[in-house]
């Protein structure tokens, strides 16, 4: 089953970097222009400029060049093997929360192994660009985020635990311990008879196993792990968001959808500011709840898609503004989606898909559509 090994993580030496919070970044596809470029700003060493290169044809050459030269500096300095525990703590809807994990390197498998469990379909685009990256740089440069049983974390209670950094980004506050020793080898008999749910990363990981099928890697090559955040599907902290969907274009394919496949009520913005009630299209200040027809034949779905609203969205809305033309975006903040039906987009709002279901999912092989969850 799953296999998980210390690594020597290279680290920002902050005496010669600088503060660990100007350098610090979320992964590639979360970051908007904006923040960006207000990353960008923060320090020249900051790791945007590795993590999201510049969309010109030296792109990933320059952020190779940018990590050979912060190592070369001593801004970036390469560890002893280890496994780090991250403490997380962050707000969500007002409210403060903190999630428990540890960073490790995970062994790559095919999902026909069922070791390592994806939930839902990924884009060739975006993993070309993963794969460019990690051909010029050689590294992970952000980690997979995989969920585990609550029991192999126990493994790490009592851990003895150096803390080698702490950061804040926007209202996101960061704590890494390393860890090594007698509860790494603990941790890794846990995990032996144990399963990996993807939460998040599903391109960075078949990435990471196209890479090593690529090179032609040896068993025990590094290309054959994968940089991962793992925590408890149990953690209170375990918070799982929707990717809401923004339709710009298509003339009135998206109308002449909703009306062949669902009936619709309006329903007020106020209810959708603590969880959206399944499926809600949003244009203007107006908001109109949609729940699918009982004459609607969803026997070609996978049987995982018929009660989610992610997946009907995407297969009787989002797949047929597409053929006509349309552009969808996406995006996990609630209040920005309708910001942008305000502007002239419809945003179709979801409700998110729980940890349990997502497991179920991945348990029974079955992959939701791309983008179902943050």
């Amino acid at each position: 089953m799953a296999e998980v090994r210390a690594f020597a993580a290279l680290r920002y030496d902050e005496r010669v970097a600088g503060p660990l919070s100007a350098l610090i970044c979320p992964p590639y596809d979360v970051i908007s222009p904006e923040q960006r470029r207000a990353l960008e700003a923060r320090s020249p060493r900051n790791f945007v400029h590795v993590e999201l290169p510049d969309e010109e044809p030296r792109g990933y050459a320059r952020a190779a060049e940018l990590l050979r030269t912060w190592i070369a500096e001593g801004a970036l300095v390469a560890d002893e093997p280890s496994i780090y525990l991250h403490e997380h703590e962050f707000t969500v809807k007002g409210q403060r929360a903190s999630r428990r994990g540890v960073f490790v390197a995970l062994r790559v498998h095919p999902a026909s192994d069922r070791v390592v469990l994806p939930h839902e379909l990924t884009f060739p685009k975006a993993k070309a660009d993963r794969l460019e990256l990690l051909r010029a740089t050689r590294a992970n440069t952000s980690p997979i985020f995989g969920m585990v049983d609550a029991s192999v974390m126990t493994a790490l209670r009592g851990a003895h635990a150096t803390p080698v950094g702490q950061a804040t980004l926007g209202e996101d506050h960061h704590w890494l311990s390393r860890v090594g020793g007698p509860t790494t080898e603990k941790f890794r008999e846990a995990m032996r008879d144990k399963r990996v749910y993807l939460a998040d990363g599903h391109h960075r990981y078949e990435t990471a196993l196209n890479y090593a099928e690529e090179r032609g890697a040896p068993p025990d090559a590094p290309e054959r792990f994968v940089l991962a955040y793992l925590c408890s599907l149990e953690d209170p902290g375990l918070r799982i968001f929707a990717t809401h969907r923004i339709v710009r274009g298509g003339g009135d394919a998206l109308v002449q959808a909703a009306q062949r496949s669902f009936t619709s009520a309006p329903t007020d913005r106020r209810m959708i500011s603590e969880s959206v009630p399944g499926i809600v299209l949003a244009r203007g200040d107006e908001f109109t709840r949609l729940e699918v027809r009982r004459d609607v034949d969803l026997s070609r779905l996978p049987a995982a898609w018929r009660t989610l609203p992610v997946a009907l969205a995407e297969e009787l809305l989002v797949r047929l503004a597409r053929e006509a033309g349309a552009e969808i975006g996406y995006e996990h903040d609630t209040e920005r989606a309708v910001s942008a039906a305000r502007d002239g987009a419809t945003a179709i709002l979801l409700r998110a898909v729980d940890a349990a279901t997502l497991r179920s999912v991945a348990d029974a092989g079955e992959r939701l559509p791309q983008k179902t969850t943050y």
